[in-house]
C-alpha cells in the first residue's frame, strides 16, 4: 500500500508523510479473505509504522498520492493507539518524488498559501464513512483565482543515529546543533557565533547533497524531545535563549571567494588554534592558526589521564618502559607536537592522540610504575574556531561577527 516514507520537520513540528503505491486501490481496504477482520486505512498505517519501525514521535499523518496530500490522520496517543481522523476539505501539492530509492532527495516546495478548496459538493462527499465514499471528480475542483504560492525552504538532509532520515529545516537544524554543541549558559555573542558556524556547515554539505548525520560525524544534533530530557526544568530558557541567538543571524554563513567555507570548529585549544595543512595535509588560508588565549581559563584546557603501561605498548608497537626515551622533533603552528620520537620509532601527534584516544596533540609523556601518565592541553583537533575562546571572546566585548573574523580569518560574513 504504501511506497516509501517521509519525516519532515518544520516549525517544531514533525510530520510523517506516507507516499501510496500509485497502483493502490482505496477499495480493496474493503475486501479481506474469509474469517479475516477488515483492516481500516488507520490499522493499516498502524502496521506500516511498526513493520519499518519508523522512529517518529509526532502526531500529524499526511497521506500523499503522486504527490498530491488526499488526507491526514492524527495521532492523539503514543505509540500509535486510539487513531482519530480529520481529513481536511483542502488539498496541498508537494513536489512528486520519482526515485523512491534514494533516501537523500529532498522534499521542497509545500504550498502554504491559496490553497486549492474543494467545493462544497465535493466537500461533504469527503465527510461520508468509507462505505459512502465517491470518486472525486479533479476536474470540477474549485481552482484558486491567484497563482500559488510556492514556498521554497532551505532543509537539511539528516541521517538519525538510530537510522531514520529526516528533512529538518535549516533554522531549526542550526538550533538543534548549536544546543547539541555549545552550553547554554555561553555568552549570546559567542551563540551566535555558533549559529553562523554551524549554518555554514550544513550548506556546504547541502550544496554538494550530502545526507548529515547527526554526530560528530559532522556535527551533533539534538530534537525538541532530546532537548527536554538533556535540560529538564531549564529547558523553555535554554531553547528560547538559543533559539533567539539562532534567528538573529538567521541565513548569515561565511565565504571564501564566494563559496560557502569548510566551518569547521572545536572545543578547546592550547593558546592557539591549529593549520589544517598540518593536521589534514590539505591548506586553507582561512584555516591556519591564530591566538586563543581565552581558551587558558577554559575548564576544558588541562587534563592528566593515566593509562596502563602494557596496553600503550602494545598500541604502539613497541617495549615502553621507565627508561624510554622520548624527543619531541617538531611542533606545529599551533605549539602542538607535530612529529615525536619514542625508543628511536617516530609518530606523527596525530596518530599518538587518535590511537591512545587522547584529547589533544598538545601532550606531555611520563612513565611510573607502570603507568603512563599524560598531561593534555585542550580539547580537539584544534581548527577554525575554538568554542571556549568564542565565549572568552564575547566576554571580552566582542561581538559574533568580530569572533567569526578572528577564527576564519581571509572570510567575508554575509546573509
Amino acid at each position: 500500500m504504501f511506497a516509501n516514507h517521509l519525516i519532515v520537520e518544520n516549525n517544531n513540528e514533525k510530520v510523517l508523510y506516507l507516499y501510496l503505491d500509485y497502483n493502490y486501490e482505496f477499495a480493496i481496504i474493503n475486501q479481506q479473505p474469509p474469517d479475516q477482520k477488515r483492516k481500516t486505512i488507520y490499522e493499516k498505517v498502524t502496521d506500516y509504522i511498526k513493520n519499518k519501525k519508523i522512529d517518529f514521535d509526532g502526531t500529524k499523518i499526511f497521506l500523499v498520492v503522486n504527490g498530491i496530500i488526499m488526507s491526514s490522520l492524527f495521532l492523539s496517543d503514543l505509540p500509535y493507539q486510539n487513531l482519530k481522523s480529520e481529513i481536511t476539505p483542502k488539498y496541498q501539492y508537494v513536489e512528486y518524488i520519482k526515485d523512491f530509492s534514494n533516501p537523500n532527495i529532498e522534499l521542497k516546495n509545500i504550498i502554504k498559501k491559496n490553497k486549492i478548496e474543494i467545493s462544497n459538493e465535493k466537500e461533504e462527499s469527503i465527510t461520508k464513512t468509507p462505505n459512502e465514499t465517491e470518486t472525486l471528480d479533479i476536474e470540477k475542483i474549485e481552482k484558486p483565482k491567484e497563482p500559488v504560492n510556492v514556498v521554497n525552504e532551505q532543509l537539511v538532509t539528516l541521517q538519525r543515529s538510530s537510522g531514520a532520515i529526516e528533512q529538518i529545516e535549516l533554522e531549526n537544524y542550526v538550533t538543534g546543533v548549536v544546543a547539541a554543541e555549545m552550553p547554554a549558559l555561553f555568552q549570546t555573542e559567542a551563540l551566535k557565533a555558533q549559529a553562523v558556524v554551524a549554518r555554514t556547515y550544513a550548506l556546504k554539505r547541502i550544496s554538494k547533497n550530502e545526507t548529515l548525520y547527526d554526530t560528530h560525524t559532522h556535527q551533533n544534533y539534538k530534537d525538541i524531545n532530546q532537548l527536554k530530557t538533556y535540560w529538564g526544568s531549564n529547558f523553555e530558557n535554554y531553547y528560547n535563549k538559543i533559539k533567539k541567538a539562532v534567528m538573529a543571524t538567521k541565513s548569515e554563513h561565511i565565504t571564501y571567494n564566494n563559496k560557502y567555507i569548510d566551518a569547521l570548529y572545536h572545543s578547546t585549544n592550547n593558546g592557539k588554534t591549529e593549520n589544517a595543512a598540518q593536521v589534514w595535509g590539505d591548506s586553507y588560508p582561512y584555516l591556519i592558526s591564530v591566538d586563543s588565549p581565552w581558551d587558558k581559563e577554559a575548564p576544558t584546557y588541562l587534563r592528566e589521564t593515566n593509562k596502563d603501561l602494557k596496553i600503550i605498548a602494545s598500541l604502539l608497537g613497541i617495549d615502553l618502559n621507565d627508561n624510554s626515551n622520548i624527543e619531541i622533533l617538531n611542533y606545529t603552528d599551533g605549539n602542538s607536537i607535530d612529529k615525536i620520537e619514542i625508543d628511536g620509532k617516530e609518530f606523527s601527534g596525530k596518530y599518538i592522540r587518535e590511537t591512545l584516544g587522547l584529547r589533544s596533540t598538545d601532550f606531555s609523556i611520563k612513565i611510573k610504575d607502570n603507568e603512563v601518565i599524560f598531561t593534555t592541553k585542550g580539547y580537539g583537533h584544534g581548527v577554525g574556531m575554538s568554542q571556549y575562546g568564542a565565549n572568552g571572546m564575547a566576554k571580552g566585548g566582542y561581538n559574533y561577527k568580530q569572533i567569526i573574523a578572528h577564527y576564519y580569518p581571509n572570510t567575508i560574513e554575509t546573509k
